[in-house]
């Protein structure tokens, strides 16, 4: 059976002659065991070459996930994962009497890809929609040139450093003493209670923002949303993005409609 298995993978790779795929094609018509043998690595080429459920939709692979899938592919972990598949695929062919064998190394690799492709498809948890769109570190700085609150410079620093309750107790003796308030440090606030999961801290400080009449105040929904985000209140979360996405100039409207998608 060597032999034919060397036959077959050269009939299926299209490497014979003429002559010798007619000879070829005249053993199958008179040898069951060979064409059964052929109509099961025919099925394996199958299993094991198609990888359109890896490649997916062009559409899809916009998406973030699809993004950080097509990374994993690219990456030395599938290589090796590939490289892995193709050794027990090439070992296995050359045992005629282990041919279930080929068949489950190469549906238990299969499975294994599959699951990898479902676990980076799945729906993204609520917290990682968080993570995705809070962007920490696109807030503008509190500190500008000339300026010489230092107290303000040190909230900010603990913020940047993750020292969130360091942070709050800055941001909130500087609201406390000053008269008129950066709004920048109602985000900054609200930010740091949002991270330790003070919720309703947060969204007054979003609320603070909101009547401060800067340009910073169109922000407070957006940041809102995230508040309903990180708690999973699904209600108040559509209906704020429903609010953003009602006017393509309120802040963060491409955002907003891609997060109703994710959720959806």
């Amino acid at each position: 059976m060597n032999n034919s298995l060397l036959e077959i993978d050269k009939y299926l790779d299209g490497e014979m002659s003429d002559i010798e795929k007619q000879t070829f094609e005249t053993k199958i018509d008179s040898d069951p065991l060979l064409a059964r043998e052929l109509k099961f690595q025919q099925e394996m080429r199958v299993i094991y070459n198609n990888q359109k459920w890896l490649e997916g939709d062009k559409k899809v692979l916009e998406k973030k996930k699809s993004q950080q899938m097509l990374s994993f592919f690219k990456s030395e972990e599938a290589n090796i994962l590939k490289n892995t598949i193709e050794e027990v695929v090439s070992q296995n062919r050359s045992n005629s009497g282990n041919r279930n064998s080929l068949f489950l190394s190469i549906a238990a690799t299969v499975a294994i890809l599959i699951a990898i492709s479902v676990f980076l498809f799945k729906n993204p948890s609520y917290q990682d929609l968080y993570t995705d769109y809070i962007n920490i570190d696109n807030i503008p700085s509190l500190v500008s040139r000339g300026d010489t609150n230092t107290l303000l410079e040190e909230a900010q620093l603990e913020f940047e450093n993750k020292k969130y309750k360091e942070a709050i107790r800055k941001f909130k003796e500087y609201q406390q003493n000053e008269t008129s308030i950066n709004p920048l440090t109602y985000i900054y606030l609200g930010v740091s209670y949002l991270e330790l999961h003070q919720y309703d801290n947060a969204l007054l400080q979003f609320e603070q923002l909101s009547k401060s009449n800067t340009l910073q105040s169109k922000k407070a929904d957006w940041y809102k949303v995230m508040v309903f985000l990180k708690q999973k209140d699904k209600n108040k979360l559509l209906e704020t993005l429903q609010y953003i996405i009602a006017d393509k100039n309120n802040y963060n409207f491409n955002e907003a409609q891609q997060l109703l998608k994710e959720i959806d």
